[in-house]
């Protein structure tokens, strides 16, 4: 079987993960927890970076931090994995969900004008699938409106906006370093920005709302959203090899928009000419929305994993009954018609991606 995607250690990993267990500092202190962060925030070009759990409690640490709660509305894209949509919930405001731009697939600015009210506090834009949104407009509006901006760059680490890198437009930024992302520590996330007092707030609100001056002393309701000194180390790993693990990314990438340009039935997914977007996963969209399932069925068969693509947020059980599906009709096409192929950075020399390519074609050339 050809998995969707495998994580890839080629570096220091090891070595890291060793000093960790050698020295006992397995845990949410030691060396790897301050250099990791301190790393990332150089590449970003951003003062301060805060690891986290996850990419899911980055979100949630971003809404309280900007103290988002009860009576506050805050915007997020439909088509989207369902965490930004928790996570405003989590804090007590409604999420207002919005249609999605047919290139970028990130919040559609129009919708997303369309959609403010008094309560609007904030917008998650998220950067869909390695695809930076449309900033400019989506920062004018907020700025017009006095909303605060938190990015969501769980899927596009390093993609530019118009030369800019994406995580530094808004007041907050959150990536994910799960299994299946460009780079991983298993599980992990960030929060990077340049306010210092977000930054403080930020880390009391991480670490049990304790104080940052005397210990076991509790200033906030906070959380235990800590990252380990070991996920740390193997985070700070990847990032040294971050440069060639795109470099990989973006080959496999041009294999299959080669294999699949110009056809009728099956489209690579677009990009705008104002950005450069990474490679996360391979995604293709169909020309019938009834094919997806069943092709995804016939990879399986030839031992190839696919999976179809996220299901459009109003369509969850939480929020179907607040939002009308009317209102989405670009989520719903590409949400219908979207999979993801295999898109592992160690998928062998193009002849793995050859077979997925021949596997697909020779399964679409048999519909009418």
């Amino acid at each position: 079987m050809i998995p969707i995607f495998e994580p890839l250690f080629e570096g220091r990993e090891r070595d890291l993960l060793r000093e960790c267990i050698e020295t006992g500092w397995i845990s949410s202190q030691g060396r790897f927890i301050g250099e990791f962060e301190a790393a990332f925030a150089r590449r970003a070009g951003m003062p301060f970076a805060v690891v986290t759990s996850s990419c899911t409690t980055a979100l949630h640490l971003a809404l309280e931090a900007l103290e988002i709660g009860p009576g506050d509305e805050v915007i997020c894209p439909d088509l989207t994995f369902i965490a930004p949509a928790n996570m405003i919930r989590l804090t007590g405001a409604t999420p207002v969900l919005v249609d999605i731009d047919p290139i970028s697939w990130g919040i559609d600015p129009a919708a997303m004008r369309a959609a403010l009210t008094p309560r609007t506090r904030a917008v998650i834009v998220v950067h869909a699938f390695g695809h930076p949104a449309d900033m400019d407009p989506i920062l004018a509006i907020a700025r017009e409106g006095g909303l605060k901006v938190i990015e969501d760059v769980a899927e596009a680490p390093d993609a530019l906006y118009r030369g800019r890198v994406v995580g530094t437009l808004g007041d907050l930024a959150c990536y994910s370093f799960f299994a299946n992302k460009i780079m991983t520590t298993g599980e992990g996330g960030m929060v990077i920005c340049r306010d210092p007092a977000l930054d403080q707030r930020l880390r009391i609100l991480r670490d049990h709302g304790m104080s940052r001056e005397q210990r076991y002393v509790h200033v906030l309701p906070g959380y235990n959203y800590r990252m380990t000194n070991m996920q740390a180390a193997i985070g700070l790993a990847q990032l040294e090899r971050l440069d060639s693990i795109h470099a990989r990314r973006n080959a496999q990438a041009a294999l299959y928009a080669k294999r699949f340009k110009d056809n009728r039935r099956i489209a690579w997914r677009p990009a705008a000419d104002w950005c450069r977007p990474v490679h996360w996963l391979a995604t293709v969209t169909l020309a019938a929305p009834e094919w997806r399932d069943p092709l995804l069925a016939h990879l399986k068969d030839q031992d190839i994993e696919g999976r179809p693509m996220i299901f459009p947020v109003h369509e969850a059980a939480p929020y179907r009954a607040a939002n009308n599906p009317n209102r989405f009709p670009v989520s719903r096409s590409i949400s219908y018609r979207s999979l993801h192929l295999p898109s592992s950075t160690g998928l062998g020399d193009g002849a793995e991606v050859g077979r997925i390519c021949d596997t697909v074609l020779e399964w679409l050339d048999r519909r009418q």
